[in-house]
Parts: C-alpha cells; sequence; structure tokens
C-alpha cells in the first residue's frame, strides 16, 4: 500500500523519519496534519522569492500564506524573522531559506541535512534583524536563545534534530560564538540601518545623507529600537556598551555608497514588480 508522508516527515540519514507530535512550550498550536504556513512580509526579498517560486510551482493551494502586519500575531507565534515556516505547527524553516527548499517542504519531500547545527543557528539570528539587534545590544546571545528560533533554525519538524540540544550547545559555547560572530552581526544590521533609512524617506535617499544620518547617536536609538518591543528585550540598564553604535555608525559612513545601492536595487525590485503585488492583494495579504 502507497503511503503518503505527511508534512511532518522527512528523510534523516537515508530513512524515512517522523517527528512525534507535540507544541513548543507557550505556543498554543494545535498539531494536526494540516497545509504548511508560510508567514511572509512584501517588502522581504526572501518572502518575495517565495511568494513567486511558490506560485511558479502551482503551491499556492498547498500552503497558507500568511502576513506579519499584524504584530500580535507574530509576537503570539514567536515568529523572528521572515519567511517563517511552519509544518504541523511547528517552526520548521526561516531565512537564511532558498526557495527550493520551502518548494520541497511544502510538497512533503524535504530531504536536506543540517550539517552543523550549531552553525545553522548562527546564521538564523544574523539573517534575522530582530534576533541580530537583540544579540548585538545585549552583546549577548543569551537573550535569543528561544526554542522556537532554533526549530525553525535547524528544521526541526523535518530534519528531527531537537531545538533544546542546538539551544544546550549554543549556551556552552556562548561568549566565544558571540566573538566570533559580533562582527558579521554588526554588518548585517547596518543594511538594516540603511533600508529602514530608505523606507524613512520614501526612497529619496543620497550617499551623503546616509552618511550624515550614520552618527553613534542615530544608530544607537535605532539599535534600542530595534532590538525592542516597548522595553521588553531591553537591558537592565539600556545604555550601550562602549564602542557599539560607534562601530555600526562607522560601518555605514565608510560602506555607504554601497550599502545603499544594494538597498536600492532590492527594494526598487519588489515595489515595482505589480505582478507580484497584485497576486499579494488576491490573497489577502
Amino acid at each position: 500500500m502507497a503511503v503518503t508522508a505527511p508534512w511532518h516527515m522527512g528523510r534523516r540519514g537515508g530513512a524515512l523519519a517522523a517527528e512525534p507530535s507535540g507544541t513548543l512550550p507557550g505556543l498554543e498550536v494545535p498539531l494536526v496534519l494540516a497545509r504548511p504556513v508560510v508567514y511572509v512580509h512584501p517588502t522581504c526579498h526572501a518572502s518575495y522569492e517565495a511568494v513567486k517560486t511558490l506560485a511558479r510551482e502551482g503551491l499556492l493551494g498547498s500552503v497558507e500564506l500568511r502576513g506579519v502586519v499584524n504584530p500580535a500575531e507574530a509576537l503570539g507565534r514567536r515568529i523572528w524573522s521572515v519567511p517563517w515556516l511552519l509544518v504541523d505547527g511547528r517552526p520548521a524553516a526561516t531565512d537564511p531559506v532558498d526557495p527550493g527548499e520551502l518548494v520541497e517542504a511544502v510538497r512533503g519531500v524535504w530531504q536536506r541535512r543540517v550539517v552543523d547545527p550549531v552553525e545553522a543557528f548562527m546564521a538564523t539570528v544574523l539573517h534575522s534583524a530582530y534576533a541580530a539587534a537583540v544579540a548585538y545590544v545585549h552583546g549577548s546571545l543569551k537573550p535569543v536563545l528561544d526554542e522556537a528560533l532554533a526549530s525553525a533554525a535547524v528544521r526541526a519538524p523535518l530534519s528531527g534534530l531537537a531545538p533544546r540540544s542546538v539551544l544546550e550547545e549554543v549556551e556552552a559555547n556562548e561568549r566565544r560564538l558571540y566573538e566570533q560572530w559580533e562582527d558579521k552581526l554588526m554588518r548585517a544590521l547596518g543594511v538594516s540601518y540603511v533600508r529602514e533609512l530608505w523606507w524613512a524617506t520614501g526612497g529619496d535617499l543620497d550617499r551623503e545623507a546616509v552618511r550624515a544620518a550614520a552618527t553613534p547617536a542615530t544608530a544607537g536609538a535605532w539599535l534600542l529600537a530595534k532590538a525592542s518591543i516597548g522595553r521588553a528585550g531591553l537591558p537592565q540598564d539600556p545604555r550601550l556598551r562602549p564602542g557599539a553604535a560607534e562601530a555600526l555608525a562607522d560601518f555605514v559612513r565608510r560602506g555607504a555608497a554601497g550599502l545603499l545601492n544594494k538597498v536600492r536595487r532590492e527594494q526598487e525590485e519588489i515595489l515595482g514588480d505589480t505582478a507580484y503585488w497584485e497576486l499579494l492583494r488576491s490573497l489577502g495579504i
């Protein structure tokens, strides 16, 4: 008798392996065999590629696409980044993720292997502007040691890896890992900083304006806002540690032209794609 693998099944070590049902602590999500859910934001380039690929592959009927404009839903689901894939209610992937991997997950044929779970977790922190900001403001990975984030990072429902085990390994090497990744986190935040300057000016931004806006005070204020929801997420003493804002401001000033060109190309491609926006409207996003 032919058996169709449910969404939460994938190949691990050459054998089909299924994750047992269950929930992440604090997530009130019933785990049933249902269509995968992908949370997206229209201006995220990875979301843009995901939506276009799912449409091209004829999979929009096999997945539920949702936006993250409503912060209450995003907070309730512990969505750290987009795109954010849920398989049977469990975080199963997020950025960095290529569209082909999402297609495999939606089709129930995901067969990839997470070679280094710790590296995968760190890459996920790097690609989440929120997680990167939280870690950078705190000077520590401890505030981002979240099971939902780890689950998405290591594709837990698909790979069979245990998020808690991954977090334990990260925590055991937290100081070394943070120091190794701090400069990468700062640089990724520099791109986010320029992107949000571009949005704030309605796209009317040039290199000199980027440089003028890249002061330690403005960069520091942006970091604190980026890393917090109200005051939730801020260190007990929110005054930034010496050098944190200065490093970000200096990076943005030095790389203003390249950062601006990167952001402008990305956002003009997305915002100028009328077929994409019509598709989102038809999906209610």
